[in-house]
């Protein structure tokens, strides 16, 4: 059972819009954000890799009441830009949202797109720092603990179903971007 305000956060992402977009990144509609997961259209995400000064990344595993990808492990923290929202708008949005780290320097990492039969997105990546509290928002997040990215990545390997698999590539793609481990 669902408590109120889960209910009513649950029910705000449902009818926020989202932008729908075409290969090119151009907005071709603008449409409730359940019905762009319903009819899995590629729409634009913003992720954004928390690592602390020892350079371990944030891993937050997600409530059992997600909508999408519940109960996984998430390396990156974001989600889906709402209608007329930029990326960094979004990953900023995100990151106070779900953890509570406010006016965090994002430094652009890397764009790519992913699909599966849940989601069809075009993701942009960041990464910051933050060595500061972290505040969880329990109607999403259920626990958090930084990794060094040698455990992340056993961990990732030996039960990569308990990620979502949205982050995996990132995880991998992160590995080979310069600056990062």
């Amino acid at each position: 059972m669902l408590d109120s305000k889960t209910a009513r956060i649950k029910m705000k992402r449902m009818t926020e819009l989202v932008d729908v977009i075409n290969e090119n990144g151009a907005v071709i509609e603008t449409l409730p954000r359940n019905e762009v997961y319903a009819r899995n259209l590629l729409h634009r995400c913003a992720f954004v890799l928390v690592l602390n000064s020892r350079g371990e990344i944030l891993v937050t595993k997600r409530t059992a009441s997600k909508d999408v990808y519940p109960s996984l492990y998430e390396i990156a923290r974001g989600g889906t830009c709402a209608a007329g929202e930029s990326f960094e708008e979004c990953a900023k949005r995100e990151l106070e949202e779900e953890v509570g780290v406010k006016n965090a320097q994002l430094e652009f990492l890397f764009d790519f797109d992913y699909k599966d039969d849940l989601v069809n997105e075009r993701c942009r990546v960041f990464k910051c720092v933050w060595d500061g509290e972290l505040r969880l928002q329990r109607e999403e997040v259920e626990s958090s603990f930084f990794a060094s990215e040698k455990e992340l990545r056993k961990m990732a390997r030996e039960r990569p179903s308990e990620f979502c698999p949205d982050n995996l590539p990132v995880l991998e793609k992160a590995r080979r971007s310069k600056g990062l481990f």
